[in-house]
């Protein structure tokens, strides 16, 4: 029988016992599917080749134990190792179904002798597992951890850099194809569909997201619209790719592009370059976003803005490149530049979104897709 190994793919577990070892944390218990497969290689996420662990997961959890000596626990359904399926960990506890895993997990926690220790804890952590420690540990301490394991993820491997690059171009080989096909009177579903089938066709393993707008319509949700003549048309997708995903921004116009909106465009543009050329290694998310704020004023627009962009890897929107956030740039990160202004005539946003390699020796542009607006004419 064929043995098949699933490893964790960026994960530096000493730098993770190294801020445990700060924070005075014994343990961590980790929950969520994307740290999950951080940590253990066990394909929860949505993405995976069978995202079947992610669609049953709210029947059959799973579970990563990180202990300060190092051992890393999996815990997790049994149907998971069968047929020669291995993990890089150094035990797995399995179950069957719910109940079954509230028993394991019980029996886990109290073998581990919890009592007095700091755990360390996801924000979205179950409630009825935290419980369960408490029930069987008092007075166990827990601590949040989520800017921790934010800022580990946040550097990547050479391996995860890679998978992003090829995400990304699986998402640009698709922008092209979509707008070679945009014309006047295509409908936004039919649109939507169109993207999702084009990234899986060219490699995606995943659907990031499909974020489109005809004119100044909200492209958070999907609605039924027609695309007419004289429309802007806002293309921001991003595929996923063994993981890791993809976030880029492009436009089309539905005829004739009016001059002051590719002027508008082009500004914004500059404005993303000149934010991206500051960002290297020790820069803060607060001087990047001030820059930000400041190239705005200078061109007499109004900074409607909450972040400058973001990192991004397992999720598209990891850390928040704001005012409000600790990050500090460091070699291996990978950030998306993203700003937008109001286009008065029409309400709509225009903007660009960039993605950059943060090396020792700046910012390094991963996207490469044509910047300027593209006029599409025909249909109805």
């Amino acid at each position: 029988m064929t043995t098949a190994r699933f490893s964790p793919i960026g994960f530096d577990k000493s730098k993770l016992l190294a801020c445990m070892t700060e924070e005075g944390i014994d343990a961590v218990l980790l929950s969520s599917p994307e740290n999950v497969y951080y940590t253990t290689g066990y394909p929860s996420i949505p993405s995976a080749g069978n995202p079947i662990l992610y669609a049953l997961h709210n029947q059959i959890p799973f579970y990563s134990f990180i202990e300060a000596d190092g051992r890393v626990t999996l815990l997790a359904w049994f149907g998971a190792v069968m047929g020669g399926v291995e993990f890089d960990v150094d035990h797995v506890e399995l179950f069957a179904d719910k109940r079954g895993g509230q028993e394991v997990l019980k029996n886990f926690f109290i073998g581990r002798n919890l009592t007095g220790k700091t755990i360390g804890i996801e924000s979205f952590s179950p409630f009825m597992v935290v419980q369960m420690i408490e029930k069987h540990s008092r007075p166990a301490k827990f601590v949040v951890i989520d800017s921790i394991l934010d800022t580990l993820r946040a550097v990547k491997s050479e391996r995860e850099i890679e998978l992003m690059k090829q995400s990304t171009a699986i998402v640009e080989k698709t922008m092209i194809e979509l707008i070679e096909n945009l014309k006047p009177g295509i409908r936004r579903p039919e649109l939507i569909q169109e993207a999702k089938y084009r990234m899986i066709k060219n490699g995606a393993s995943g659907v990031g997201h499909v974020t489109i707008s005809f004119g100044g319509s909200n492209p958070e949700v999907e609605i039924d619209e027609t695309l007419k003549p004289g429309k802007l048309v806002v293309l921001d997708i991003g595929a996923n790719y063994k993981g890791y995903v993809s976030d880029i921004r492009r436009h089309a116009y539905t005829g004739p592009i009016p001059e002051e909106l590719e002027n508008l465009h082009r500004r914004m543009c500059g404005i993303v370059d000149d934010v991206s050329s500051i960002c290297i290694p020790g820069k803060t998310a607060k001087e990047i976003y001030d820059y930000a704020v400041k190239l705005y004023e200078e061109n007499g627009l109004i900074p409607l803005i909450v972040n400058v962009g973001h990192t991004i890897g397992l999720q598209t929107e990891e850390i928040w490149i704001s005012n409000t956030e600790d990050l500090v740039l460091e070699p291996g990160m990978v950030i998306n530049i993203e700003l937008y202004t109001d286009y008065e005539p029409t309400g709509e946003d225009i903007g660009d979104e960039e993605t950059y390699l943060i090396t020792e020796n700046g910012p390094v542009q991963i996207t490469s897709l044509p910047r300027g607006i593209k006029s599409i004419e025909g249909g109805i």
